[in-house]
């Protein structure tokens, strides 16, 4: 579904708020990286993956569309289906502000050891929530890590249509060892203080053709060190409009490379050849997909329709797209690699509206120190069911991802908890990691319309040859005890 939002605009000024500090705990070893360098988040400090989902939209203590996240801690005795599931919204203990109707609690999520503890720390975006008299200004909240879990909470407000944690990423823009944040509006960059708040703040514009301009659909953003200059770089993927168009303009793919002065102003990627505007999608992941220490970027294309002034390549029902990693940045002067459902190896077949690449993440599911892709296909038919949804996860190889042995999972596939329903979006978002402690990423899918959109999450273990519905588990509201209204639980997961 293309959804119409607000105009960005520029962060003028940013105020921090905080509640009572909380003393970091006993310091714990910091969250190491997969053997693919991905960040691990370990909000508990146990060695083990944790992973946390949004309903962005979901009514708390009455409030429509106050929001919540849910948190699965990860364990290497339980089975997915008995790891330990919190959740927290703003009527939480300890979390700053209150709910209130369309506050977005979980807009956007990313995560970080942003105070240098040793535990990650989870931010939460709420896009729609007012400050003062700052109409839908947004926030940012830190929930900090600690031995017992996420606790206590630290907020950063936006200015007025701000809409601030409408986007997130996080990474060292700025090569100082302290990790940032990034949202498309501003950079907020470490060490950051639990009652002082982040270092320095700076603007970030992603309007880059024009201060007229507006924005379609959220923006996505995703981290990854591209140069291998060894400081975190950006990658924005965003949807450009003019005046009151009923649909969505050129879906741009901008890079914003980090320095030691911080992130530099934007570049939109183009063609080498043709001088067009690389095709930028809906989701964006990056990583190192081939080992050459250069992150590479993979753009979640879903879209058939777009508006002249990009490259004519969609692919029917939605494709995947690679731009390798160099020394001098995003490579676009070699052919980029292409998957997509008519593919040799890739499962399924092509067909208008199924939105493959509407959501992509990166993880090892095998364990075999190689990056693999989760895409996701939310409008992907099966049977007669329209709209029920699919995920597909491509294997990684010895120069990058490859297509053989790829596998792909709808709530119809044997082992897989509950039944294919019409529009339940299955795989409107994903997310790889490691909550058994394995050495293998799980996969975590999103069915953000499921049950008249209360939502709901699927888990599916990895294993030694690729992802299985062995073992697999799932979880909707009722079982986090909330309210199952249209809640959209699955909507998002922490990047």
């Amino acid at each position: 579904m293309r959804e119409r939002t607000l105009r960005m605009t520029v962060a003028t000024a940013v105020a921090l708020a905080a509640s009572a500090a909380l003393a970091p705990m006993a310091q714990a070893a910091p969250a190491a990286g997969a053997a693919t360098g991905l960040a691990k988040a370990d909000f508990n400090g146990d060695g083990v993956a944790d992973a946390a989902t949004a309903a962005p939209r979901a009514t708390v203590s009455g409030h429509q569309g106050a929001g919540y996240i849910a948190v699965t801690y990860g364990s290497r005795t339980l089975a997915l289906k008995d790891q330990t599931r919190k959740v927290h919204h703003q009527n939480s203990t300890g979390v700053p502000g209150g709910a209130e109707a369309d506050d977005q609690f979980g807009s956007s999520l990313t995560t970080a050891d942003l105070d240098g503890d040793g535990y990650t720390d989870l931010v939460v975006g709420s896009r729609g929530e007012d400050s003062a008299d700052l109409y839908a200004s947004g926030t940012l909240t830190v929930l900090w890590g600690a031995k017992g879990g996420l606790t206590g909470g630290t907020v950063v407000k936006g200015v007025g249509g701000e809409q601030l944690g409408r986007a997130l990423t996080s990474g060292d823009f700025d090569g100082d060892g302290h990790l940032d944040l990034a949202t498309g509006t501003s950079v907020s960059y470490g060490p950051f203080g639990r009652s002082t708040g982040p270092a320095r703040t700076e603007a970030m514009d992603v309007r880059v053709d024009g201060a007229e301009e507006e924005f379609w659909n959220t923006p996505a953003l995703a981290a990854g060190d591209v140069n291998g200059d060894g400081i975190s770089d950006v990658v924005v993927v965003v949807s450009h409009g003019e005046g009151e168009l009923p649909y969505h303009g050129p879906r741009l793919v901008e890079y914003f490379a980090g320095s030691r002065d911080g992130l530099t102003a934007a570049q939109v990627l183009k063609d080498a050849k043709t001088g067009q505007n690389l095709d930028g999608g809906r989701d964006v992941a990056v990583g190192d997909l081939d080992r050459d220490g250069h992150a590479d970027i993979v753009l979640g294309r879903s879209g058939e329709e777009d508006m002249d002034g990009t490259e004519e390549v969609t692919a029917l029902g939605g494709a995947v797209e690679i731009v390798r990693g160099t020394a001098s940045g995003p490579d676009t002067t070699t052919p980029r690699t292409l998957f997509h459902q008519d593919s040799a190896n890739v499962p399924g077949t092509a067909e208008y509206g199924d939105d493959f690449g509407a959501a992509v993440s990166l993880g090892d599911v095998n364990g075999d120190g190689r990056l693999d892709l989760a895409i996701g296909a939310p409008g992907e038919d099966v049977g007669t069911l329209a709209g029920a949804g699919s995920v597909t996860v491509l294997p990684g190889g010895a120069t990058g991802l490859t297509a053989t042995g790829a596998k792909s999972f709808t709530q119809d596939t044997t082992s897989v908890p509950g039944t294919a329903e019409q529009a339940d979006a299955f795989g409107g978002a994903v997310h790889l990691a490691d909550t058994t402690g394995d050495g293998r990423t799980e996969l975590f899918a999103g069915a953000p319309r499921e049950n008249s959109s209360a939502g709901g999450v699927w888990a599916l273990r990895g294993a030694s040859t690729q992802v299985t519905a062995t073992g697999s588990a799932s979880f909707g509201p009722s079982a986090l005890g909330m309210a199952s209204s249209q809640g959209n639980l699955g909507a998002s997961f922490n990047g």
